[in-house]
């Protein structure tokens, strides 16, 4: 009798699944990061501009004293 671990390694139908799995996970985890470093440039872009805004908003620039 052969044993479960054998049976996993020989069976194409598991064989294939789990490459699938593999394959999809791999996917799937680069398309995160790509996602989520595009939302850190978008959230960098948005700082630096609300920056450049305050820099040049007069309520944010105190009152000269004589």
């Amino acid at each position: 009798m052969s044993s479960p671990t054998s049976s996993f390694k020989q069976d194409p139908l598991i064989s294939y699944s789990k490459t699938l799995h593999d394959y999809t996970l791999e996917l799937w985890t680069e398309s995160r990061r790509v996602a989520e470093e595009k939302a850190r440039r978008k959230l960098g872009r948005m700082e630096e501009e609300a920056r450049k805004q305050s820099h040049n908003s007069p309520t944010t620039q105190r009152p000269r004293r004589p």
